[in-house]
C-alpha cells in the first residue's frame, strides 16, 4: 500500500521540509507514502552545498526568501507556490537499485505521466527536460534500505528572475563543493495552458502505482510524524546552524 498524502496549501519552508525528514524516518519503520506539497518562497539548497556559493544571502534576506538546507544532494533550486513538490518514501528503496537506476525508473514514471498532458516530457538523469529546458529536478536521500525521492515541478512560471536569486544561473558561478548544473527552466503553464496541479497529481499517482505495484490509500499525517516535524523545524531546519553550516 502506498498512502497518497495531498498538502497543496503553501506551507512554512522549514515544516516542509522537517515533514520530508519525519516521513523517510515512518518508511524506516515499514510506511510508504507518496506526498504532493507546497512551499511558500525559500531556496533550498543540497545536504552539501556552500550557501555562499550559490545564493547572494544580502539579496534574499532583502526580498525575505530564506535560505534551508534539505538533507538529500544535489543542486540548488527555488521554491515559490508555482512549484509542485513530489516526495516519495519507500521502506525498500533497494527495489529500485542504485541511486541512477533509481532516477531512471522514477523520472520515466513522471515524465510519461507528464506526456499524457500531450508534453514532450524526457528524463535525463535526476531531470526533466522539454527540448532542452528544464521543467523539473530531483534529488534523493538514503537511510539503510529506506529510499526518499523528491521532485521540484514548474507548474506556473516565477514572478521573480531565477538568475537573480541562484547564483548557478550567472556566468561567474563557481565553487569547491558540489555544484549546481544551471540550465534554461520552463513552466508546464508556458508549454501546455490546460495544465493544472490536480490534473498532474492524478497523472503522477497514477503512473507511481503502477510502476511501484502498489495500491494507493489517500491519507494524512500521524500525530507522530506532526509531532517529530515540529520538533525538526525548531531545532534544525528553522536554524542557522543547520541551515548555513557550509
Amino acid at each position: 500500500m502506498l498512502r497518497l498524502i495531498l498538502d497543496l496549501d503553501p506551507t512554512d519552508p522549514a515544516f516542509g521540509l522537517a515533514l520530508d525528514e519525519a516521513l523517510l524516518e515512518s518508511a524506516l519503520r515499514g510506511t510508504d507514502a507518496l506526498r504532493f506539497w507546497v512551499n511558500k518562497r525559500c531556496v533550498i539548497v543540497g545536504r552539501s552545498q556552500s550557501v555562499s556559493s550559490e545564493v547572494d544571502l544580502p539579496h534574499l534576506r532583502k526580498l525575505r526568501i530564506p535560505v534551508l538546507r534539505r538533507i538529500s544532494g544535489g543542486g540548488t533550486v527555488y521554491h515559490y507556490p508555482g512549484n509542485l513538490n513530489v516526495s516519495l518514501y519507500l521502506s525498500c528503496g533497494r527495489e529500485l537499485g542504485d541511486i541512477s537506476q533509481a532516477y531512471e525508473t522514477l523520472g520515466e514514471a513522471i515524465a510519461t505521466a507528464l506526456s499524457q498532458h500531450a508534453i514532450a516530457a524526457h528524463h535525463d538523469g535526476n531531470i526533466i527536460r522539454v527540448g532542452g529546458e528544464k521543467i523539473a529536478g530531483a534529488a534523493q536521500a538514503r537511510r539503510g534500505a529506506s529510499l526518499l525521492y523528491h521532485m521540484s515541478i514548474l507548474i506556473r512560471p516565477s514572478k521573480l528572475p531565477i538568475d537573480g536569486l541562484l547564483l548557478a544561473m550567472r556566468p561567474s558561478y563557481a565553487t569547491r563543493h558540489v555544484p549546481s548544473h544551471p540550465l534554461p527552466v520552463r513552466s508546464l503553464h508556458e508549454i501546455s495552458s490546460g495544465v493544472t496541479v490536480t490534473s498532474v497529481v492524478e497523472r503522477i499517482s497514477e503512473r507511481m502505482s503502477a510502476v511501484l505495484g502498489k495500491r494507493l490509500q489517500q491519507g494524512d499525517y500521524t500525530e507522530r510524524e506532526l509531532e517529530r516535524s515540529k520538533r525538526l523545524q525548531d531545532e534544525k531546519y528553522g536554524r542557522d546552524e543547520w541551515n548555513l553550516l557550509r
